[in-house]
């Protein structure tokens, strides 16, 4: 700072608030330049259509599965979501204790569908437990037929999903899984107990992710939607 005595002749410029102004504003282009702009990164990934011929869009081949459907039973294709849902309830309401007792199970697309009673699944062992099992066996058997794949062992098989409607009891999940590892296991020659060690060299057969609690009647409905028509 200048003192009172300085002559405004001699020259002499207090530089130090210009410094400081100076350093301010260094700091701030510094912390808010972007020297890279990421519009520009961005557009570097993208695909372009420059050129004399427009670049085709990839096709996205989706994976190849075997869908093993499980839904209530009486529940047809063609129609749409609500009326899922009004089936849905009407059938709710009939059930005892609100509990389906019927499903039907479905292999990919073909037309063939089998009845599965969870009374009978919940009943003590004897004859008509083992005869119930035995008719989802043959039948599972039956059906995973076609979609074999020749010349592929059964590791290179396609792999398995079962979709099992979320209102149904799980028991119809878990006679299907049981099902088609005594299918895998005739073929392959692998016995039970099926331990991680024999899986890894068996087919893949998993379940379709659960639904979230709490589900609405609407998305129950497309639920139901998506299960029957799936292939």
């Amino acid at each position: 700072m200048a003192s009172m005595n300085d002559d405004p002749g001699d020259g002499n410029l207090d530089l130090v608030p210009m410094i400081d102004c100076i350093m301010l504003l260094l700091l701030f282009f510094m912390m808010t330049t972007k020297f890279t702009p990421e519009e520009k990164s961005i557009a570097n990934i993208l695909p372009t259509d420059k050129g004399l011929v427009a670049t085709q869009p990839s096709k996205v081949t989706p994976p190849q599965q075997v869908n093993i459907l499980i839904y209530p039973a009486g529940f047809q294709r063609g129609f749409g979501e609500r009326d899922y849902v009004n089936q849905l309830g009407a059938l709710i309401k009939q059930s005892p204790n609100a509990i389906i007792q019927e499903a039907e199970i479905r292999v990919g697309n073909r037309p063939e569908t089998l009845k599965i009673d969870v009374k009978i699944l919940r009943q003590t062992p004897g004859p008509t437990l083992t005869k119930h099992v035995a008719e989802i066996h043959q039948f599972i058997s039956q059906q995973l037929g076609p979609y074999e794949k020749g010349g592929a062992d059964r590791k290179g098989q396609d792999p398995i999903v079962i979709q099992c409607f979320s209102s149904l009891s799980w028991q119809f999940a878990l006679i299907a899984y049981d099902a088609v590892r005594s299918y895998e296991g005739g073929l392959s020659g692998i016995k039970p107990p099926f331990t991680p060690e024999k899986l890894l060299n068996m087919r893949e057969v998993t379940f379709s992710p659960p639904r979230i609690r709490n589900y609405s009647e609407k998305e129950l409905g497309g639920e139901l939607f998506e299960i029957l028509h799936s292939k």
